[in-house]
């Protein structure tokens, strides 16, 4: 299985692929992250300078791919993100859009993360991809092997919560992370990758 290259495609046919960030998209990046929304529900600087644009592209989002490459890319142990810019693959959407991400925790388990541009937000082109990365990473054909993959959101992050709701994964409670309350859920080789009716009302 070529990581390089994920494909698929959303429910209304749109083409979504998935692949490692190259250099030139750092601007788009940058452009992407002036989105309120975006700052408002993920970790990045707020604002958000060309300096973060440039470090995520071209040094944090390189390193999981470095070890892909050199034969050191393991989900036993702790390590980088392995990340792929979320594209559209043609019509009048078409190009970078996002980001999706697969942290390393170790012992198998690794957290998904992702934001997705406001103009290509309902479309279903999120749903798609994490669809995509979770048979992804319990493929026996890929190198991740993940044994779990765990979902994390600030509490009050409903559009997250709906896109894990509806991807399979089973929610676990309220957790902190970054001295924040977050919403946390958790998915499993085996389990279906489709809507659950076992979540609670989340409410922002």
């Amino acid at each position: 299985m070529d990581l390089r290259q994920l494909t698929t495609a959303t429910r209304a046919g749109l083409p979504v692929v998935l692949a490692p960030f190259t250099g030139t998209e750092a601007e788009r990046v940058y452009q992407l992250c002036q989105d309120p929304e975006i700052q408002r529900w993920t970790i990045i600087p707020s604002p958000y300078p060309h300096e973060a644009a440039d470090g995520f592209v071209n040094e944090y989002a390189q390193d999981a791919w470095r070890r892909l490459a050199d034969g050191t890319f393991t989900t036993q142990t702790e390590g980088p993100e392995l990340i792929w810019g979320v594209r559209i693959g043609d019509g009048p959407l078409s190009g970078l859009w996002g980001s999706i991400g697969l942290k390393l925790h170790g012992a198998h388990q690794v957290e998904i993360g992702w934001w997705l541009g406001a103009g290509a937000r309902g479309h279903g082109v999120m749903r798609a991809a994490v669809e995509l990365l979770l048979r992804t990473a319990f493929s026996p054909a890929a190198p991740i092997g993940a044994e779990a993959v765990l979902w994390h959101a600030f509490v009050g992050n409903l559009p997250s919560a709906i896109i894990a709701q509806r991807t399979g994964f089973a929610y676990t409670g309220i957790a902190r992370k970054f001295d924040r309350p977050h919403w946390s859920a958790v998915i499993r080789p085996g389990d279906p990758i489709t809507p659950r009716e076992d979540w609670p009302a989340l409410t922002p």
